[in-house]
């Protein structure tokens, strides 16, 4: 399968091209500093977008800190750290469970534990008690999650 898109491209002319025209004069110096202006604003917005938003990338989880319990496989979770605010938040989408803290071992081992209470409900609930969406996730869950004897 192929792909294809179009590229737009802005046509700005150089500053060097503006000059070799012939003398400046004051309209074009006000051009230039015009879209000078204009650049200076919209880098520093970049750059405070930029800095607000979260860094977030996936790690894996290989075992939920409690020797009872097993992983048949490392979990694929996702981190989202939130500069300036000391707030790491670490996430498994699959079954919408999160765990929140300071640094990524903290907001790890807050979803380990939220993981394995809610695996802990569910196998202590009865089939008909839980509705559509507890089902699946304990489906999930044991397939990933062995109890040890």
């Amino acid at each position: 399968m192929t792909s294809s898109y179009n590229r737009s491209e802005t046509t700005i002319p150089r500053v060097e091209e503006m000059f070799s025209q012939g003398s400046t004069t004051e309209s074009t110096e006000s051009s230039i500093l015009e879209r000078l202006e204009t650049l200076t604003n919209q880098t520093g917005q970049l750059r405070v977008d930029v800095q607000d938003r979260p860094v977030k990338y996936n790690s894996q989880v290989r075992d939920l800190g409690d020797e009872n319990y097993t992983l048949n496989e490392p979990l694929m979770v996702s981190i989202e750290e939130y500069p300036g605010e000391d707030t790491v938040i670490a996430s498994f989408p699959e079954i919408e469970m999160f765990g929140e803290g300071a640094t990524e071992a903290e907001a790890l081992m807050n979803l380990k534990w939220a993981i394995l209470d809610l695996y802990e409900e569910l196998m202590e609930t009865t089939p008909a008690e839980l509705g559509d969406l507890p089902k699946a996730w304990l489906v999930i869950l044991r397939k990933i999650i062995k109890q040890n004897s």
